[in-house]
């Protein structure tokens, strides 16, 4: 039994992750005795820097916990959760609760930079709602919405925050939210394709992008806090998205001039805000230019593929 064990933890500790940077690493197993009992044993590897170098060793311990008798059906019980939690916490934070873990941190530092972001939402939701029952409702946002969460992923973007009929999202590169944009609209068109077939009624979104400086920080308190942009940059975004047209995308001239001729745009305009003296320039983006495996590639909104 110790030598099924033993070579179960190498595979787990040594062929499946060579990321050494956490002092400990644990593996653990559940085995029924003969007895009947169920026993938890853990394998830890610890790693220690000696005058020689580092050195590495491993712990091999019975866990018993007296008084309290743990079921595999426990274990699987919390495998489960954990499965489901990830469904809910987005991979972004969760790499940057484990890297303050790491630092011996309590809370997610604060960190000030650029970023691009990106606010999608479907146009004229509430009444489509009035008019739809809760249940398809839900299936239509669940495919539009998560069609949606699936390009900016694929895109190298996160997304913060999913608010019933629209979707906010980040980027490091502002040529990505484009991107991520013009092939956002285009899957529209092809959902709408099916919604037609069924008889159902046609749905558009229109997006805003803006790139600037902001705050990444936890606001709450009381056990309860959220990891947030804070800044004008994502007021701006969400106002350009506000004021675009249905089925199309409205870029600042900041975003615009850090992506250059990599992109094209069919109409430009200004902008009024409450409380600025100097209105906001935008553009509709009608086309980009990138670099694919085989060379350059452009995308239009207006391409006749889809």
């Amino acid at each position: 039994i110790l030598r099924i064990i033993g070579i179960q933890a190498f595979q787990e500790l040594f062929l499946r992750d060579r990321d050494w940077s956490r002092p400990l690493k644990n593996y653990r197993i559940y085995l029924k005795h003969a007895q009947g009992e169920q026993h938890l044993y853990q394998l830890s590897a610890f790693r220690r820097q000696e005058p020689g170098g580092q050195a590495f060793y491993l712990l091999f311990q019975d866990i018993d916990l007296p008084g309290l008798k743990m079921s595999t059906g426990f274990y699987e019980r919390g495998v489960q959760t954990h499965e489901i939690l990830k469904k809910y916490v987005s991979s972004h934070l969760a790499h940057r609760a484990r890297s303050a873990s790491e630092q011996g941190l309590e809370m997610i530092p604060n960190e000030e930079r650029e970023f691009t972001f990106l606010f999608a939402d479907l146009v004229s939701y509430t009444s489509l709602a009035e008019r739809t029952s809760p249940e398809a409702i839900l299936e239509m946002l669940n495919t539009s919405i998560g069609a949606a969460s699936s390009i900016i992923l694929h895109n190298h973007g996160f997304v913060d925050k999913i608010m019933g009929d629209s979707i906010f999202a980040v980027f490091e590169d502002p040529l990505n939210a484009l991107l991520s944009a013009i092939e956002m609209q285009k899957q529209f068109n092809i959902l709408n394709l099916f919604r037609l077939k069924t008889g159902e009624e046609e749905i558009s979104i229109r997006v805003g992008i803006h790139t600037g400086h902001c705050i990444l920080g936890s606001i709450g308190g009381d056990g309860f806090w959220e990891l947030t942009f804070i800044g004008d940059a994502v007021n701006t975004a969400s106002r350009l998205e506000k004021a675009c047209k249905p089925s199309a995308i409205l870029v600042s001239e900041a975003t615009a001039n850090l992506v250059g001729e990599s992109a094209g745009y069919v109409e430009s305009l200004e902008l009024s805000a409450k409380g600025k003296s100097e209105p906001l320039k935008a553009l509709y983006l009608n086309r980009i230019k990138f670099e694919g495996p085989k060379g350059p590639i452009t995308i239009g909104l207006d391409d006749d593929l889809f």
